[in-house]
This record gives C-alpha cells, sequence and structure tokens, in this order.
C-alpha cells in the first residue's frame, strides 16, 4: 500500500500548484469580464452570456460522465492507463463532436437574433478544446502533476486577456470577443497535450471491450449530469429565451464571478478522489479522516466568504463589472449561498464517486430536475433573475443535503463541527471590522477581512499549526485504527 504521508504531501503540493495556476488565472480572468462588460453593456454581455450558457449546456452534457470516469479508472491498481486512456479519449472526441454540432443546429433553429447565432457557431470550437482538456487534466490528476496544468491555464488566460483587449480595441465585437476565447481554449489545449506526452501516449483507440467498462463506470455519472443540467443551466436558457437580454447580461456578470468561485474546492477535490478511491476499499477509517480534513479546510474557507460577499457583494460587482451592472451585486449576495452548497456538495460527491454510489443519487438529481424545471418555467418569465438566483440556492442546497445522506448511510461518515463554529465566530468578528470601515476601498477590505479573520480564528483555536499541517498534508493519517 502507497504510504499515506507521501500521497499526502504530494496534494498538499499539487493543490498548491493549482491554487498558484488559479489566482493568476482569476486576476487575468476578472480583468477579461471587466472589459467583455464595459464594452458589450448588459445587452451585449446578455448576448455573450446567452451564447456561453447555451454551449456550456450542451458540452457538459457531452462529458457522459467520462472526465471522472477516467481518473477513476486510472486510479485503479494495475490499470493499462495507455488503454484506458486512449478509448475514453476516443469517446470523447465523438461525444463532443456529436454533441455540439447539435447544438449549432439547435442554435440556428432557435428564435435568438442573428449574433447570438453566429456567436454559438464560433464558440463550439472553444467548447471542443475545453472538452478535451478535461480528459487530459484527468491524466495529470492521477500522476499528481498538476504544475502543468497550472502553467497551461495561465497561458490559455493570457491569450484570452491579450484576444478580448485587441478586440475592445479595435471594435471587433462580439464576435471578435467569441474568437479570442476560441484562441484562448485552443493554447490552453494544445500546452496540455505536449505535457502529457511524458505520462502517457497520446493516441485514440477503439477497443469495445474497453467501452463497455468505460461505460459501466460512466453511465451513472452520466445521467447525474445531464440532470444537473436541468437544474444548472436550464434557467439562464429560460431566461435568454423569455426575458430581454440586458437581464441576462445582469445575471450573467454575477454568474460569471461565482464560477470562479466554484472552481476553488475542484482543485482540491480533483486530487483527493484518487485517495478517497484507494482507501475506502482499504481503511475505512482513513477514508472518514481524510473526509473530516476536507470537509474542516471547505468550512475554512466557505463560511467567511459568505459573511463578506453580503457585506462586499455590490462593491465587487461595481469593481469588476463597472457601475452598470451595480444591481448584481444584489444578486451576489444570494447567490454566495449557492456557491457554499456547491462546495459541500462537490466534497461528497466526489466521495460518492469514490465509493461508486453514483446510482444511489440519480433519484434525488431525477427529483431535482424536474421540481427546479417546473419552477423555473414558472416563476422566471414573471420575476427574471431574483427568481433564478433564489431557486439556485434551493436546488443546490437539494443535493447537497442529499449527497450527505448518501455516505452518511454507507460510509457512517458525520462531520466534527467544531472548526465550523469557530470559524462562523471568527466571520461575524471579521464582519463587525469590515462594516466599521465599510467606506474604504474594496481590495483595502478584503486584506483587512482576511488578516482578522485568520487572526480571530488562530485565538479561537480553530487551526494551530498542527491543524495546518493536518488540513494541508493530512500528516495524522500514519496508520490504520481499530
Amino acid at each position: 500500500m502507497d504510504n499515506p504521508i507521501s500521497l499526502a504531501g504530494q496534494i498538499a503540493k499539487n493543490t498548491l500548484y493549482q491554487l498558484v495556476g488559479k489566482f493568476f488565472g482569476t486576476i487575468f480572468g476578472l480583468i477579461t469580464v471587466g472589459l467583455m462588460t464595459r464594452y458589450l453593456g448588459q445587452t451585449g454581455y446578455g448576448h455573450y452570456t446567452t451564447v456561453i450558457s447555451f454551449l456550456q449546456f450542451f458540452g457538459v452534457l457531452a462529458d457522459f460522465g467520462l472526465q471522472m470516469a477516467t481518473t477513476q479508472m486510472l486510479s485503479r491498481p494495475m490499470a493499462n492507463q495507455k488503454k484506458i486512456f486512449g478509448n475514453i479519449l476516443a469517446l470523447r472526441l465523438i461525444s463532443i463532436i456529436l454533441t455540439l454540432g447539435l447544438a449549432t443546429l439547435i442554435g440556428w433553429l432557435a428564435p435568438y437574433p442573428l449574433i447570438i447565432k453566429q456567436g454559438i457557431s464560433l464558440a463550439s470550437l472553444s467548447f471542443l478544446f475545453i472538452a478535451l482538456q478535461s480528459i487530459f487534466i484527468s491524466v495529470f490528476q492521477k500522476n499528481l502533476a498538476m504544475a502543468q496544468v497550472a502553467l497551461a491555464e495561465i497561458w490559455g488566460r493570457i491569450a484570452l486577456l491579450a484576444g478580448v483587449a485587441l478586440a475592445v480595441g479595435y471594435q471587433w465585437g462580439l464576435l471578435g470577443i467569441l474568437g479570442a476565447v476560441v484562441i484562448g481554449n485552443l493554447i490552453n489545449l494544445v500546452i496540455l497535450i505536449e505535457q502529457s506526452r511524458r505520462y502517457i501516449k497520446v493516441a485514440p483507440e477503439i477497443d469495445w471491450l474497453v467501452w463497455k467498462k468505460i461505460w459501466h463506470v460512466a453511465w451513472p455519472l452520466a445521467i447525474t449530469i445531464a440532470l444537473t443540467l436541468v437544474y444548472f443551466r436550464a434557467d439562464t436558457i429560460i431566461m435568454s429565451l423569455t426575458r430581454p437580454q440586458n437581464e441576462v447580461g445582469i445575471y450573467g456578470a454575477v454568474y460569471r464571478v461565482l464560477e470562479v468561485l466554484i472552481q476553488f474546492p475542484y482543485l482540491f477535490l480533483g486530487l483527493l478522489l484518487p485517495l478517497l478511491t484507494k482507501f475506502f476499499t482499504l481503511n475505512k477509517n482513513l477514508f472518514n479522516l481524510i473526509l473530516q480534513k476536507a470537509f474542516d479546510f471547505l468550512v475554512i474557507l466557505t463560511i467567511p466568504m459568505i459573511f463578506a460577499s453580503i457585506i462586499l457583494g455590490p462593491k465587487i460587482m461595481i469593481l469588476i463589472a463597472g457601475p452598470e451592472f451595480a444591481v448584481s451585486g444584489e444578486l451576489f449576495k444570494i447567490l454566495i449561498f449557492a456557491v457554499a452548497a456547491i462546495y459541500l456538495s462537490a466534497l461528497f460527491g466526489y466521495a460518492i464517486v469514490a465509493c461508486e454510489l453514483q446510482k444511489k443519487m440519480i433519484k434525488f438529481y431525477l427529483t431535482d430536475a424536474l421540481v427546479s424545471l417546473v419552477l423555473y418555467l414558472t416563476l422566471i418569465p414573471i420575476y427574471s433573475y431574483w427568481a433564478a438566483a433564489y431557486l439556485t440556492i434551493f436546488t443546490e442546497a437539494f443535493i447537497a443535503i442529499a449527497a450527505f445522506g448518501v455516505i452518511k448511510k454507507y460510509t457512517n461518515f458525520s462531520p466534527n463541527l467544531k472548526v465550523a463554529a469557530k470559524a462562523t465566530l471568527a466571520s461575524l468578528i471579521m464582519s463587525l471590522v469590515l462594516l466599521l470601515l465599510l467606506k474604504q476601498h474594496l481590495l483595502l477590505l478584503i486584506a483587512i477581512g482576511l488578516v482578522v479573520y485568520f487572526w480571530a480564528l488562530y485565538l479561537l483555536r480553530g487551526f494551530s499549526r498542527k491543524t495546518i499541517a493536518e488540513i494541508t498534508n493530512l500528516r495524522s493519517i500514519n496508520a490504520p485504527k481499530n
């Protein structure tokens, strides 16, 4: 059995690589969003949001559970990595080409303005590249070599920012911006392909027996993803068809910012999946311990984020998107609760995949999808983005609770809330300080808030040097316990 300490150290190191990459990627990404919103305005950014959301709907559907299936299958003992990867790559190419082709056709048949239809055709190339990126990222996750992923993302973001700046400077409009998105994702993919050659042969393969095995692992994930799409993406699609495009832009602006926040737990959890998969079979105690440390890590990040967003949400959106998108700040304060729910559902969702309990979640995703679709169709045409925001909280919270219920039932895991309670108290202290200094510049408030929060948490013994070591390096995992 691999040394848990060694594995944990590699996970910590690779999480750091991703955090560094994501930090710079986030900075470049937010600057890019700011350029887009100020140049396109509410209606133009609504067109951009409609194009991206429409293709995301089909792009995620085309995943077919293959990304998580890749990581899971490559992590199994004695796995034939070359054969598994080659066949999954072939399946991915087929599924994404067929799905995006269908998306383009449906886009042209939909009652959208011509500029949106043209945008869907152009941006579909970007989602082809994104879909292939996810498969290669699984290889780096398996080999705990995420520095290359971080580097690829940074260069892709730089290319995107440069392209958008040119499109804005030369007045190339929406299609110019979408062209920059395509180029940025292409550069990201090329770097990933080149770097992956040191770990695996990059060549599609067709082996029907292997395809059958992949299908066995992927189909529960595929159904889950398809149902997830209904409650996660359908709100924007329905809004784009029933409400003015400027409202889509207002909702899309805050969604772009929140999508940045949503990515952070996956940096950590994606690397944790191979470890959870291994120890669920070998040692349930270690499995539960790792899950607890991951839970503590997420609540330490999530709780202050909620408190700070409620206070600073309007300032954040005005700084990023401009005064025209001030109302997005009010939506930000609402949707941050959905982000927190997504963090928890991601944690327990990865644990479910590690335990191969995906089928147990299908009924919950089906219920959530059906209820949310009815509510979206009923309320969004009337209440616009306000309905979409509150319904998003409901749908994400439902899945988080359901996922926790499945994990508790089959692993007997129940999180210790001591760290969460201390994080809440530290967040209250931070909030009081922020309210007293609210007239100061946003960046200064964020810096002060971070210092106050972590200092208060330290004084409350919410963490110590030992706790940091446990959470980041999992050093407490040293031996099986009876």
